[in-house]
This record gives structure tokens, sequence and C-alpha cells, in this order.
């Protein structure tokens, strides 16, 4: 109220402005809900009767930083060979479907390409490391191990790469110490021919173990098993045959020879890799 005056405030009319009534919230809240309900319900997409849950697992996010180095260095290493010497592989791989042409044209020419044989052997080495960390890996579901992935993988590495050095020296001093250098030659030359072909062959199934979904992986898995088992039954068969002469009474002993050198050193690595996913 104002001084002097008799004047007091009013509320306004709602008919002057055409309002019938004035509606409280609650009404206001419960129009709104009811408007809601009957889009929802009404709407194509959302008025289906069945309720679809989904719960979206947390996904993990791990580093394939030193994987992809990895299998970069293979592909590298393989496309280097390639380039250095064209013919080398087309030399590789008829000794390999031919061996009695292996055993006399084509193994000077193999030999004499020193480099290209070094580096093969190379990536013999880091092939067969690779393969024996991603085979483990996939059946070690859940890696306890404090040893990076990294450091397992350049031990493993290094570890083939020892075994078929140390492999390599005892067979050349054996041939020269019971003079049979031509027999451990050829035995040397059929050995890693085989590794060779095998590294190759394991290449696209190292980047699947690597890279791939663990629901089809599997199916990887076995076909690699098949393929490195029929290469190295090749392998021993060829051994058999350059050794056939000192084993042919006595076929226990090559097959004591095959766990010495071939089974036990990858028994061993696969256990101290075992151990590191697990353990340390």
């Amino acid at each position: 109220m104002l001084a002097g005056t008799n004047v007091q405030a009013q509320a306004p009319d709602p008919v002057a402005y055409g309002i019938d009534t004035l509606t409280d919230s609650a009404t206001l809240a419960a129009w709104a809900t009811y408007r809601i309900d009957s889009t929802f319900a009404e709407h194509p997409m959302l008025a289906s009767p069945y309720v679809i849950g989904d719960v979206q697992s947390l996904h993990q996010w791990v580093s394939q930083t030193s994987d992809f180095y990895l299998l970069l260095s293979l592909c590298f290493i393989l496309g280097l060979i390639r380039y250095m010497d064209t013919r080398y592989f087309t030399n590789l791989w008829r000794a390999f479907v031919n061996p009695t042409l292996s055993n006399r044209q084509l193994k000077e020419q193999l030999q004499s390409a020193g480099l290209p044989n070094f580096l093969m052997n190379v990536f013999f080495a880091f092939a067969g490391g690779a393969y024996i960390y991603y085979v483990v890996k996939f059946f070690t579901a859940e890696p306890q191990g404090s040893v990076p992935p990294s450091l397992l993988i350049i031990m493993l590495i290094a570890g083939t790469g020892i075994i078929y050095v140390a492999k390599y020296a005892a067979v050349r001093f054996s041939g020269w110490a019971f003079r049979v250098e031509g027999i451990t030659e050829h035995y040397l030359f059929n050995v890693f021919l085989i590794n060779k072909i095998l590294a190759i062959t394991l290449l696209p199934f190292i980047i699947v173990l690597a890279f791939g979904g663990r629901e089809w992986v599997q199916q990887v898995v076995v076909v690699s098993f098949i393929a490195a088992g029929a290469l190295l039954l090749n392998r021993y068969m060829r051994s058999w045959k350059v050794f056939g002469s000192f084993f042919q009474y006595s076929k226990f002993h090559f097959f004591m020879y095959l766990c010495a050198s071939e089974l036990l050193p990858l028994a061993v690595l696969m256990k101290l890799l075992v151990k590191g996913l697990m353990f340390y």
C-alpha cells in the first residue's frame, strides 16, 4: 500500500487473459508424465514388449608395441633377403621339394650365399621364439608373471639361437672326431633347410596369433601345429636317411638322439616361458 493512497494490489483475473483455470505443479507433472508414457507406448521402436538387457564388459587395454615391432622386424628381414638375392628362395624351395637334387646341385648354390643364409638362420630364431611365445601365451589365459613380455620374447629368440648354434658346433665336432664330415654336413644342411622353410611357413600364423581374436585363434593354432609337425617329420625322415647306417640296428638310439637334440631343448625353453608367464 502506497503512502497517502488506499490502493491495494490484487491478483490478475485469468479469465481476462483467456485462461479458464490455473493448473498447479502436481497437475502439470502428471500431465507431462502422461505425455512421455504415451510417446514411448506409441513409438514403433520403443513399443516392443521384450526387454533387452546388455552389460558391456570393461575393456582392458594392453600395449602391443613390442609385438608390432617384432613382426615388423620379421617382415623386414624376410624382405631384405628377398631383395638381396632374388634367386635364393627359388633355390631354397627346389632344395626342399627335391631332397636328391638338394644334396648335389643346389647345396653349393645355397651355401655359397653366405649373408642370405645367415639372415635366414636369424629369421628362424626370431620366428621360432615368437611362435613358441604366442602359443604358450594363448594357452596361458591369465598371465600372472612380472617379467615384461618383450623380455620373454627376447629370451626365447636368444634361447632358440643358442640351441641351434650349440647343435651346429656339436655336430661339426662329432663329424670331425669320428671322421664323418660328409655325413654330418648333409645332416646339418637338411636341418637348417627345413628350419628356413618352417620359419617362412610360421610367419602368417605368428601374425594371427599376435593380433587375432581369441574366439578364432584356436583353429589357427591347430593348423599351425599340423604344418609345423609335418615339416618336423620331414626333417626327421631326412635325418634318418643320413644317419640310417649308424642306427639301422637300433632305432631306440635314433629315438634317444631325437629326444636329446630336438625335443629336450625346446621343452626347457617352454618350461622357462611358462614360469615367466605364471610365476616370475
